[in-house]
This record gives structure tokens, sequence and C-alpha cells, in this order.
């Protein structure tokens, strides 16, 4: 048997796990160490770790020595026989998880797998942790099971890793909602004290412990900045160009008079106040309501206006606008814009 069909034989299995194969399982393909050596020597081979080869036409896998450590673990079974929950089957977790999660930046210098019984290796750079998995505790991540993140995050915890990597854990996971922070405060609450909090201090304020740590922050906590730095920024804008109104106002009488008078004061808003998270909220729900209808919603604006009580003056602007939206026969610029139309207190005349 030539080279070519040697190297025919491993191509088919090595393709199913990521181009690698162990000597375990060429062996039982039929190749012996000899064969293997001498595809090593031609370029066809990569002997990449311990007992196991990569075919250098595949190239290199991601997360390769976590793929090999793996592997090892069941030599001479090929991946699609493993089965889940096997005595000497093992799972990606910890640091190593991390890493095929993509979260956070602990470091990660051994393979951390765990097994469900005591076992021993002798590789230096893999470490095996004894520990019993549930079915739900258990993810597929590139191929290879994988604790979940909040079970990963615990076992971060159990093992006293760093609070900081373990915080910018966290905060990556919450920002790509790969967790619940209620659901993972529950599950942490039992290692407060350990990283430093009172006995009474609850999973959350363990959390925002840790992603402080970090020097992170959660998601929540982003979007409420954002909010008001993107309000305060908004303000700013049409307080210095004022023709911004007759553009946010797409061509609505009722909206056009509404931005004029809050844009008259808003100079002396911005100074005067800082604005609540709770505006942006406000303010989207407002305009979304008002671009709709033929003129703006005076509820909407007055809940906006009372999101902004800390500054009277534009409180003084939005209550006018939506006394002029609910009464616009007052307004002589509407009663421009409509000839036809007039009522007074409520009684249409023809």
């Amino acid at each position: 048997m030539d080279r070519a069909d040697q190297l025919a034989m491993l191509s088919g299995p090595a393709a199913d796990q990521w181009g690698l194969i162990t000597t375990a399982q060429a062996k039982a393909l039929g190749l012996t160490p000899v064969q293997l050596l001498r595809l090593t020597a031609a370029g066809l081979l990569d002997n990449v770790s311990r007992s196991v080869y990569l075919l250098t036409a595949s190239g290199s896998p991601r997360h390769l020595d976590i793929k090999a450590a793996w592997l090892r673990l069941q030599p001479t079974v090929f991946v699609w026989d493993r089965q889940a929950g096997h005595p000497d089957s093992g799972t990606v977790s910890h640091t190593s998880a991390c890493q095929l999660h993509e979260l956070g930046d602990i470091p990660a210098p051994d393979v951390e797998i765990t097994v469900p019984r005591r076992r021993t290796t002798n590789d230096p750079f893999v470490r095996l942790r004894t520990a019993s998995l549930r079915p739900e505790e258990i993810t597929i991540v590139d191929g290879l099971p994988a604790t979940t993140v909040p079970r990963t995050i615990t076992d971060l915890l159990q093992a006293k890793a760093d609070g900081g990597h373990i915080g910018g854990v966290i905060a990556d996971a919450n920002r790509r909602d790969l967790i619940s922070l209620d659901d993972l405060a529950r599950q942490v609450q039992p290692h407060a004290r350990r990283y430093g909090l009172k006995a009474s201090a609850s999973g959350r304020d363990l959390i925002n412990h840790l992603v402080e740590q970090a020097g992170e922050s959660l998601h929540r906590q982003e979007i409420a900045r954002a909010s008001e730095e993107g309000f305060t920024a908004a303000l700013n804008l049409l307080a210095h160009n004022p023709r911004m109104v007759g553009l946010t106002s797409m061509g609505r009488p009722g909206m056009a008079r509404a931005l004029q008078q809050i844009s008259r004061t808003l100079g002396e808003s911005v100074v005067a106040s800082r604005p609540d998270p709770a505006v942006l909220r406000a303010l989207g729900e407002a305009m979304a309501r008002s671009v709709v209808a033929s003129r703006p919603d005076p509820a909407a604006l007055r809940a906006l206006g009372e999101a902004l009580t800390q500054s009277p003056a534009l409180r003084v602007a939005l209550d006018g606008s939506a006394d002029s939206v609910e009464h616009p026969e007052r307004d002589a610029s509407w009663q421009k814009d409509h000839p036809g139309d007039s009522s007074s207190d409520g009684q249409t005349s023809g």
C-alpha cells in the first residue's frame, strides 16, 4: 500500500475530526506507527500532540490543543461513536470553555476538561477535573462538548479564579445575551463571601462587584449610559441647529410647532439639568406615536414633559406644545394651513 492509499484511508475519518487522527484510530484503520512516521517525514502528516496527527492538507483547526487533548481521552473511539456520559468521556470546561465560547480574556495555559470519574494524565498541559455534569449543563461548541456559559462561570468561581477575569467573562456573556442575570445571580450567590463580600450580599451584588473589578459594565448599564449621552447630544444638536426642527418634523405643522417651542428653551435646559436615562425611552415612544399621526400625540408630549421634571423651562414648552396640538384652531399658523376648518370650544362649524 503506497502513501496515497495510506493517506486516503486516513482522510475520510479525519475529515470528521477537524483533520485529526489518533495513533490508535489509525491502527484500527490498518496503518502502523511506522507508516505514520513515514507520512509525517513526507510532510503529509503533522504530529501536533502526543499520539495525535493532523493531515497537513486539512489546515490547522481552531482550538487545536483542546481538540487534541479531548481526542486523547478516548483514543480508540472516533468522534461520531462517542457517547455523552460515558465514564471515559470528558467535557471542555473552566478556562478552556471560555476559549470555546470566546468570552473574556482569562488566561488558559492548560487545557481543562471535566471528567465524570477520577483520572490522571501524563500531559503537563492538560488538567482533568472531576465532577458530575447534568445534561442541561453541557452544550456543543465547535464540535466539542463544553460546559454551558452559566456552568462555566460557576466553575470558575468554585475554582477561585481571578475575580476581574470572571467579571470580563460575565460582561461578554451578558453583552451577547448568553446568560440570564437573574438566573446567574441565584447560582453565584453562595460564592459571594470568598470574593470579599458580606454573607448577606446577593448574587447581583457579586456580579456587579466582579464586573466592576474587570473595568467592564453590564449591557443594561451601557444602554443607560448611551441613552443619557445620546439624548444630551441630541439636545445640544437641536439647541445649536434650530433648522433641524424643520427636518425632524417631516412637514407636519403640529410637529414643527412643538419642536420650535422646545428648541427655544433647549439652551437653558441643557445647562440647567442632566437628562435622566428614562428620557430616551419617553422620547422614542413620543416620536413613534407622533410620526405616524397627522400631528403629535398630546399624551406623548406630556409623557416626555413628565420625564424631564428637572427642566421646568422645557416642561413649560412641552405643555404649551400639547395644548396647541389639542386645540390647533387656536394657532394662527394652523388656520393658515387649514383655511376650510375652524372650531371653537369643541364645536365644529360648517
